[in-house]
């Protein structure tokens, strides 16, 4: 896979698909193989994915960073593929270097997805977000606390049908796993990230996307978020979780395909 260098780190990505480019950016503790299930349904599209910084392939950071640093490098993945613009595609923490990518780089930016994300941390998001630090800290048994994770991002119907020790032990096996202290710094970028007063910068066509079982981002935080870009549209992924692109994969990949043609 090819790489870039941002920040002194290397960016791990990947172009895959036909049509107009879309960048992908994914959220806290994810990989670019979290999107495998949903990419079927973004036919149509130059994908342009890759791993965040300290996570999958790219490089560990050394320091703290923001969602502003993880922004430029959105960007230098983007320059990297030979896109000058492209639509932007962002979930959770993914959501939130999204805003900051559209707001730093409109000229970028052609269409905005922010998927199962927010605008600005609240009193109830901040406490699940210390309690998930907590978690990480004390617990070292990975399969332990890749439940407890999980356990918060999957709505109740999946995970009444998928045993959920099992699921995390699947992804264990296939590698996907992230060091303790790259986990606290992306984790500190998300608690820090706050766009709430420079949502009306963002002048890319944009459609927020939220699940009413979200049980870390509830739908009324992806309405705040509505509120504050002009002309932005909701959409509601009903009976799923904050992950839709994983537990509902071809509603969430048709209203987004839909939205980036132009509907």
């Amino acid at each position: 896979m090819p790489t870039t260098r941002n920040d002194g780190l290397d960016l791990d990505f990947g172009v895959s698909g036909e049509g107009p480019p879309l960048l992908i950016i994914s959220g806290l503790s994810a990989e670019r193989s979290f999107w495998t299930l949903v990419r079927p349904f973004l036919a149509g599209f130059t994908l342009v994915e890759f791993d965040n910084r300290d996570i999958g392939k790219s490089a560990r950071a050394t320091a703290p960073y923001t969602t502003a640093h993880m922004a430029r490098d959105a960007l230098a993945v983007l320059d990297a593929a030979g896109f000058a613009r492209a639509h932007v595609l962002g979930h959770s923490l993914g959501g939130m270097i999204a805003q900051e990518l559209a707001l730093a780089a409109p000229g970028r930016v052609d269409r905005l997805v922010l998927a199962n994300t927010i605008a600005r941390n609240d009193l109830y998001t901040t406490g699940i977000m210390r309690l998930l630090r907590q978690l990480r800290l004390e617990i070292d048994n990975e399969l332990t606390f890749g439940a407890a994770l999980t356990s918060f991002v999957i709505g109740m119907r999946m995970l009444k049908t998928v045993p959920l020790f099992a699921a995390v032990q699947q992804s264990l096996d296939a590698g996907l796993y992230q060091e303790k202290d790259a986990f606290l710094r992306q984790l500190d970028a998300c608690v820090a990230s706050d766009t709430l007063a420079r949502l009306g910068g963002i002048a890319a066509p944009t459609l927020v996307i939220c699940s009413d079982d979200d049980r870390l981002f509830a739908p009324a935080m992806a309405r705040e978020l509505v509120a504050g870009i002009a002309g932005a549209r909701l959409t509601e992924i009903i009976d799923t979780g904050h992950c839709p692109m994983v537990e509902a994969p071809e509603n969430f990949g048709t209203s987004v395909r839909a939205f980036l043609n132009g509907g």
